[in-house]
């Protein structure tokens, strides 16, 4: 890392790391939050995204769920929490409002931008494959698993989600809403292992292979 991307990036990841593993809950935590990180640098890379101001918006985006309030706000509250944070860093005018942007919006169906689009595709990439089945079983504990008379049936699947199969069949379909050729690309395999996963857990629940 750069002397002048550690500037930027190291105090800004110490105040949103500090926050959420004091109030994040427990599939938007710290641990997702550097997760995303590590895919929009990823992202960034093969998109032509700075991947400085990249880094900064995976860092900012979940932090205003530490503050109550609708889930479909929390981008707005990262937004609001992060503005304070970003005028103390030596970056432009410019710079400082694409990454409030990108923050601002990343749960919304806007596209404007390129480094908001990125954002959005890795969140999204970390609902996807192992993490994901992971997450959606970590944020639906208080659920039963699936439907006795239907286990796994995904095609049955409601919402607001009734059975953590529901919250699967949900983010499975994150790849038919990514922005980029990289994203779907990287989506790929994870779509395929989640595919996997919920034939092989609805074959063992039926003992379909006895």
């Amino acid at each position: 890392m750069t002397e002048g991307r550690v500037a930027l990036v190291a105090p800004v990841e110490a105040w949103v790391r500090e926050r959420l593993e004091v109030s994040g809950t427990v599939a938007h935590g710290w641990l997702h939050t550097d997760r995303v990180r590590r895919n929009i640098l990823a992202l960034a890379r093969a998109e032509g995204v700075d991947p400085v101001l990249a880094e900064l918006a995976a860092l900012l985006h979940d932090v205003g769920r530490t503050q109550p309030g609708p889930e479909e706000e929390h981008g707005a509250r990262s937004a609001a929490l992060a503005v304070p944070l970003l005028s103390g860093l030596p970056l432009t005018d410019d710079q400082r409002a694409a990454v409030l942007h990108a923050v601002r919006w990343h749960n919304s169906a806007r596209g404007d931008t390129k480094l908001l689009l990125v954002l959005r595709d890795a969140d999204m990439l970390d609902g996807l494959g192992a993490i994901g089945l992971m997450r959606a079983f970590m944020s639906k504990a208080h659920l039963l698993p699936y439907d006795a008379e239907a286990p796994f049936d995904l095609d049955r699947a409601q919402w607001p989600p009734i059975y953590t199969s529901d919250q699967i069949r949900l983010q499975s379909q994150f790849y038919d809403w990514l922005n980029t050729e990289t994203a779907r690309r990287i989506a790929q395999d994870r779509v395929a292992l989640m595919v996997a996963f919920v034939d092989q857990a609805r074959r063992e629940v039926q003992m379909a292979d006895h």
